[in-house]
């Protein structure tokens, strides 16, 4: 038998049931400016600030790994005498980013905002 500490059933689904509780007991203590707080858009905020951080992260790691790739396709395209082969790796990585890019620009305003002060 499997018994845990003088419980029978499961542990888990009591324990998650404690937590809970205790959860709920400070919530119910929690003065009435915590309960009021928007934490709705306090976590959009968040969650966007974490998709603008990875969208920089992979903005500078993308140009690294464009220029090794192509790099490596060229030696083993030249190597093949196949250099007429080039172009279209190329054109389908211009394509690509473009879609990226799009995507990117729909998913986060704060992008779009940028994009337009370094334009003007």
């Amino acid at each position: 038998m499997n018994m845990t500490a003088g419980q029978s059933g499961n542990p888990e689904k009591i324990n998650l049931d404690r937590i809970m509780n205790k959860a709920r007991k400070i919530w119910d203590s929690s003065p009435q400016s915590v309960k009021t707080f928007p934490w709705n858009r306090a976590l959009e905020n968040f969650i966007q600030l974490i998709l603008d951080l990875i969208v920089a992260v992979i903005k500078y790691l993308c140009l690294p790994v464009h220029a090794v790739s192509s790099l490596s396709e060229m030696s083993y395209c030249a190597h093949e005498k196949k250099l007429f082969l080039i172009p279209i790796p190329l054109l389908v990585g211009v394509a690509v980013a473009g879609v990226l890019r799009e995507t990117t620009l729909e998913l986060s305003p704060l992008l779009k905002v940028e994009i337009i002060y370094n334009v003007d």
